[in-house]
This record gives structure tokens, C-alpha cells and sequence, in this order.
């Protein structure tokens, strides 16, 4: 059970490390889950060994090899900060092969491990009481990985540094090995003392762990959002949010074009709405002498980091509202003169949320007539690739939906200027009327942006291009293939072999073992769905990740519980339940259709609890079926596990990108029911 309280919260760990070196794109939790499963998997098959599990388990051996997984997990914290710098060149992208690779290198001594010891603690307790059940083993794992994911999610997250989470949750097991009978030899003592040194070296140096920046690194917290650093380089100010730099000191063009571009459409812009901000704005904003400025900023940290390091200077009328801009604007009742999204291009579903048909009916909601909403793009050269293309497309054709004139600017970004009425494009001489000065746009507009290029800019507009939908997310998937392209990849070998591996495991496992695999793609499948729902209509992943996670493990331990007790037709029971789990998900994307924004998070979390108790439910019937030896839970376990490995990527990586959420639940809904069928074939013998 301890074992389970540490290794959750250190997943949970591992997944902010990983987010933190790869710009909080969320194909690397998907990634990392995937890893973390196989790894297990391959753990559990090497437990049971080849045949009859030899030579005999240990609990001196299980003690070791508990020690290890502490010493490990600070180790593996440590290896993702620094080799990520020393693998790959400092700040450049880095591919989606090139990222697996880096997850699957530095994640596979844990979670091996932890596979491991699954099945060899049964062993160890079987060699005490030779018929002790397997699902209680099952169930005594389950109730620690809720316990873990729990602890994290309600303190652990909100008070503690990663490295200080690794420590606190590692001691339960540490203290565990104290009382496991027959194992308090030196060697043993020696290997708890180890852990415990490791463990106290990683707190007390977590800052120097932490990976260069250029500069010198000023301030460095863990926020319940995200890792929040601020670089001071000789001179600029920058403020990271896990590890993609925001907000700069010093960008004044950039700053220039967001403000002017589209408040100079306005005659007398007096409330306006800025989602997020970058250097400078506010020095530019205030040359319309506005009454009211609402600003929005997730995170108070990152907000109060702002104002302290002068990247949001204070300015008359100036509101700073800590809140997600999406859930403010759906409890405000001000109408805007001008909206301004000022994020980076939509790269991952927390960002993508502000460029959908959902945000944009929300903000045409918050303006008054003749206001206009702007957002940036990044910028683009005299060739514009077929992907590029699609995506400004799919940018411009949503925006179009809600306003009269869309026009797409060129300048250091691709500026979307969206509005009700004529849309300008002679800034220089809008803003001589309003005797506002520049020093950018007055001096270098004209050489810049001539007639022929914003006209060349606006033809590369396709009206075909579909949409960008907050549950069908064109743009993510346009991001993922982008992604590809860049790096000159493709995904088809990966999928090949992931599938030919696949046809081989199915050929070796019985049916019931099929049943079970299939039962853990569907629970973490179900569980990505949850996830990235949340991040669509909520948009702070992190923190609530931790309990999205522990929800789906909660159902488990009653189902497993359940399950183990039913003494009917076992056969007919792993039919009822794959029936009742294909209804459950059918009945969810029927929710995320009809139901939209007014899906709550209680929804998610009984959705993920009914999801999981019956995935629980199918372990013991299905284990009583193939035969509770050894041999066979092992292989149960190792079912569970790579099913899941496949039914993460398959959800992340292909269902949801292209055929949004919806359509990737009916796909869910329609693997349980294949397995149905074979679970109808199962010839019950025990």
C-alpha cells in the first residue's frame, strides 16, 4: 500500500518536471502515462519471471528494492532538469520521437520498478500464507495509489516543492519496511539510510537542480499552476511559466502593434480586457486615457511577480482579477470597447481554449457595438507552408462566425483584428488623429506593412477550412502535424510497430486477460478524456490533475472489492460490466454535446468513479477465471498495465486530435463492446 501513496504523487511529480522542460504541452503527459505504463507492464512480466517465478522472493530483497524506488525518484527529478540542456540543444523544439525517446529514457528505472514490486510482494506473501488472494495484493495497491493521489492533490501541491513531495510521500514506505517481517538485516538498514540521505540532499539542494536559464535566475516558486521563475539578463526582466518564457521587460514594437493595432478602430475606448499582457502594454494602453482596464491573470503569483518586477506597471483605472479569463467573462456582466488576447499561439489545449468558436461567442457576448476583439498569431514570411495555411484559415473562419470583418495584420505577430464594422488597416494615420505617439509603428509601419502585403496576407484566408471547436480542436491537431512537419517526422512507423506489438501480446493472453487489457485502456482512456475536458472548459490542468487522476483509482478499490465477493455466473458478470462501460461512455459524449460549458467538475469526478469501479469489478473475475496462481496475476497485472499504455496513446495521440472528444468516447464505447463479444466466449473453468 505505501508503495502505491509514493509512486502516484511521484508520477504526478514527474508529469510537472516533464511540463516544465517542454512548455506545458499536454502530448507529454500523454507520453509520460504511456511510459509510465509499458515500463510498468515490462516490471510485472520480468516479476513473474520465465515460467515458475525463480529463485525465491525475499522480503530482505523487497525491502532493497524498496529503498531503491526513493533514491530513484529523486534521481529521476534530478536526470529531467539536467539532461534535457545536455541531450538536446538549449532552447530549441525538440521532436515527438526525440521527446519519447527523453521520457522513456529517464522514466524507465522507477516505473519498472514499481511495476515490479507489484507482483513481488505477492510473492513474498504468498511464501508466508500460501493462498493469499492476488486481488488483495491488487486492492492493498489500489487503496495507496488513491491515498497518494488524494494526499497530493488536497495539501501536497499547495504547500510543498517537488523534490520536498518526493520526500514526504516516500517516507510512509521507508517507515513500512520497518515492520515487514524477516527483512531488518544491515543491508537493509543500510539501504533505508541511503533513501533517507538521497531524499534529504534533493530538499536541501532543489534549487541549484533546477536547470540554467541565460541570465540570473531572481525568484523561483512552485505555483498550484505551474513553476514560476523570473531571469534577469542583463537587464530584461523575464517571467517563465514552466519553463516558456511570458511576459519581457523590454518589447516595445510588440507592445506597440498589440495596443494600437486594434484600439485605434475604437473612437473613444473607455473599458477595456486584457488576457494576459506583454512588456510595455500598459505604458500604451494609458495614451487612450481608458476609465476602466480589466486585466486577467491566472495565476496571483504570477500577477503579484508582475507589478513587483515593473513587467505591469501601475496605471490609472487599472484592475488586475486573478481568475481563468474564460470563467470571469461567463460571470461578468461589463460590456468591453476592446478585448485583447494576448497569448502565444495555440500550442497546447490551455491556450487553444481562447482561440475557439466557445471563446470567441463569449467575448462578441462582452462587447459593445463597434468594439473589437484582437489576438495574435505568429508572424509569417513570404512563404506560407500548407499547415500554416490551414491553421490561420481555421483561425480567421472561426473568428468569422461571431464578426462581421476579420483582417489579419502582419507585423513582429500576425495580428486578428475581429469587429462588427470596418476594420482600418492606416494605422499611422488613425492614430495622428487621436494625437497618440509612437516609436515603433510612426516610423517603420509604412516600410512594413504596404497594401499589398496585408491584401496578400488576407488571401491566404480558405473559407473551407473547418472550424476550431472547444471539443473538436482543429487547431490542436494542425499543431501536432505542424510539429511533425517541422521536425521531418511522422508518426506511421511508431504506429506500426506499437501495432504489430500489439497483434503479437493478443496472441499470448487468454480472454480473460483480453477482457482485462482492453478495461485498462478504457480507464485511462475515460481518464485522458476527463482530462483534457477539464483543461477545455477549465484550462489549469496541474492542479487538478492530481485529483482527476485519483478519482479514476477511487473506483477501482470497491469494484475490485465486489468483484472479488460475486459468486454468480462470472462470465455473465464481465459481460454485464463491459455493457454497463460502454453505456457510461456513450451516455458522457451524449453530456459533452448537449451539455457544453454547463459540465461541472462533480460531473467528471462521478463520471471517473463509475468508469473505474467497474474496470475494478472485471480484475477479480477475470483473475479467478484464468487461475489465481502466480504466474496468472502476474500476467492480470501486465494486461492491466499495457492496456492502459495503449489506450493512452491511442486516445492523446489520435482519437482526440482528430476526432475531437466526442468522437473519441463513441471509439471508447465501441472497444468495450468488441470486448463484449469476447468476453461472451470465455469457457468460465473455475
Amino acid at each position: 500500500m505505501t508503495t502505491g501513496i509514493a509512486s502516484v504523487p511521484a508520477q504526478l511529480v514527474f508529469v510537472r518536471e516533464y511540463l516544465a522542460q517542454f512548455q506545458g504541452n499536454e502530448i507529454v503527459i500523454a507520453l509520460i502515462f504511456f511510459c509510465w505504463l509499458m515500463f510498468g507492464g515490462v516490471g510485472t512480466a520480468l516479476a513473474r519471471g520465465w515460467g515458475n517465478p525463480t529463485p525465491s522472493a525475499s522480503p530482505t530483497t523487497l525491502a532493497m528494492l524498496s529503498s531503491l524506488l526513493a533514491v530513484l525518484a529523486v534521481g529521476q527529478v534530478v536526470a529531467i532538469r539536467w539532461l534535457r540542456d545536455l541531450i538536446f540543444l538549449h532552447g530549441v523544439s525538440v521532436g515527438f520521437y526525440s521527446t519519447l525517446g527523453f521520457v522513456g529514457l529517464t522514466l524507465w528505472p522507477y516505473a519498472v520498478l514499481v511495476g515490479f514490486v507489484l507482483p513481488y510482494s505477492l510473492r513474498v506473501a504468498r511464501q508466508q500464507t500460501a493462498d493469499y488472494p492476488g486481488n488483495r495484493i491488487y486492492m492493498a495497491d489500489n487503496a495507496g495509489d488513491v491515498a497518494g493521489g488524494a494526499i497530493f492533490s488536497i495539501g501536497l501541491v499547495f504547500w510543498l516543492t517537488p523534490l520536498q513531495v518526493i520526500l514526504a510521500v516516500h517516507l510512509p514506505l521507508l517507515a513500512a519496511l520497518f515492520r515487514l517481517q524477516g527483512s531488518m538485516r544491515r543491508r537493509t538498514i543500510a539501504g533505508i539510510l541511503v533513501a533517507m540521505l538521497t531524499l534529504g540532499a534533493g530538499v536541501a539542494w532543489e534549487r541549484e537542480t533546477l536547470p540554467d536559464r541565460n541570465g540570473r535566475r531572481v525568484f523561483y516558486a512552485e505555483s498550484r499552476y505551474g513553476r514560476i521563475e523570473v531571469v534577469d539578463n542583463e537587464g530584461e526582466i523575464t517571467l517563465f511559466n514552466d519553463g516558456q518564457p511570458g511576459i519581457s521587460s523590454q518589447d516595445p514594437a510588440l507592445a506597440e502593434e498589440l495596443v494600437h493595432f486594434p484600439l485605434a478602430q475604437v473612437a473613444h475606448p473607455r473599458r477595456l480586457l486584457l488576457v494576459s499582457t506583454v512588456g510595455g502594454m500598459m505604458a500604451e494602453v494609458i495614451k487612450y486615457h481608458p476609465e476602466m482596464i480589466d486585466y486577467v491573470e491566472l495565476d496571483p503569483l504570477a500577477a503579484r511577480l508582475q507589478h513587483e518586477y515593473g513587467l505591469v506597471a501601475s496605471i490609472p483605472g487599472l484592475k488586475i482579477i486573478a481568475d481563468d479569463a474564460r470563467a470571469y467573462l461567463m460571470k461578468t456582466s461589463v460590456a468591453y470597447d476592446a478585448i485583447l488576447v494576448n497569448l502565444s499561439e495555440p500550442d497546447t489545449y490551455q491556450v487553444n481554449r481562447f482561440f475557439t468558436a466557445g471563446f470567441f461567442a463569449l467575448a462578441k457576448a462582452h462587447l459593445v457595438p463597434g468594439g473589437v476583439l484582437s489576438f495574435a498569431a505568429e508572424g509569417v514570411a513570404d512563404y506560407v507552408s500548407p499547415t500554416r495555411q490551414r491553421q490561420l484559415s481555421c483561425l480567421a473562419n472561426t473568428a468569422a462566425r461571431f464578426f462581421s470583418q476579420v483582417t489579419l495584420m502582419p507585423g513582429q505577430r500576425l495580428i486578428f483584428l475581429c469587429r462588427d464594422g470596418p476594420v482600418r488597416t492606416d494605422i499611422p494615420l488613425l492614430l495622428k488623429a487621436k494625437s497618440i505617439p509612437t516609436a515603433y509603428i510612426q516610423r517603420y509601419f509604412s516600410g512594413d506593412l504596404t497594401d499589398a502585403r496585408i491584401r496578400q496576407i488576407n488571401a491566404l484566408v480558405n473559407t473551407a477550412t473547418p472550424l476550431n471547436l472547444d471539443f473538436n480542436p482543429y487547431l490542436m491537431r494542425m499543431a501536432f502535424v505542424g510539429w511533425l512537419v517541422r521536425h521531418g517526422e511522422s508518426p506511421l512507423w511508431f504506429g506500426v510497430a506499437l501495432a504489430l506489438a500489439t497483434l503479437f501480446y493478443l496472441t499470448r493472453i487468454s480472454r480473460p486477460q483480453w477482457v482485462l487489457l482492453t478495461s485498462g485502456g478504457i480507464n485511462i482512456g475515460a481518464e485522458m478524456v476527463a482530462i483534457f475536458t477539464f483543461q477545455v472548459l477549465y484550462g489549469y490542468i496541474y492542479l487538478e490533475l492530481g485529483m482527476l487522476v485519483t478519482v479514476f483509482l477511487a473506483g477501482l478499490l470497491p469494484g475490485a472489492w465486489t468483484g472479488g465477493r460475486f459468486g454468480g455466473d462470472r462470465r455473465r458478470a464481465l459481460m454485464m460490466a463491459d455493457l454497463l462501460l460502454g453505456v457510461l461512455l456513450v451516455l458522457f459524449a451524449l453530456l459533452l454535446i448537449f451539455a457544453r460549458q454547463a459540465l461541472s467538475v462533480p460531473l467528471l469526478y462521478f463520471f471517473g468513479l463509475l468508469i473505474s469501479f467497474f474496470c475494478g469489478f472485471q480484475f477479480p473475475l477475470a483473475l479467478r477465471v484464468a487461475g489465481d496462481g502466480t504466474v496468472a496475476a502476474a500476467r492480470s497485472f501486465s494486461a492491466d498495465l499495457l492496456g492502459a499504455a495503449g489506450g493512452v496513446l491511442l486516445v492523446s495521440l489520435m482519437l482526440i486530435p482528430f476526432l475531437g472528444l466526442i468522437g473519441a468516447t463513441f471509439c471508447l464505447a465501441g472497444i468495450k463492446m468488441i470486448s463484449l463479444v469476447v468476453a461472451g466466449t470465455i469457457d468460465e473453468t473455475a
